[in-house]
């Protein structure tokens, strides 16, 4: 299972006041801290330096929602329908959930298109 980032919205009923991870050398959710602290240009340097492969979806959810907040919607739309383009898996969110990772991009996208999800 894969561990995401939390949102500043609900996904599927995910609370906004999850517990989150600390960030490590080897962290299963690279950049995951420094989404959680606002600190989305950090977070986007650690995603993209991490061992996470470009199509695992946490890594493409978490870097789509540091482009989101980073002002970047184009790159975050992205990053969100290449999770849509590969198999759907089960993930762990932020509070401990799982969800399928095609109902998170889809939710990620419709947060952008109402402005929830945006800089």
């Amino acid at each position: 299972m894969k561990l995401l980032a939390g949102f500043a919205f609900a996904v599927a009923g995910m609370s906004p006041t999850a517990s989150f991870a600390q960030h490590a050398q080897d962290d299963p959710a690279p950049g995951y801290s420094s989404l959680l602290n606002s600190d989305y240009a950090t977070a986007e340097r650690e995603i993209r330096s991490s061992n996470a492969g470009p199509y695992d979806p946490a890594r493409s959810i978490n870097l789509g929602v540091a482009f989101a907040k980073l002002g970047d919607a184009a790159r975050a739309e992205r990053e969100f329908r290449q999770v849509l383009r590969e198999d759907d898996v089960q993930i762990v969110v932020a509070n401990g959930g799982t969800f399928s990772s095609h109902e998170v991009a889809l939710r990620a996208l419709d947060a952008m298109k109402s402005g929830v999800l945006r800089h």
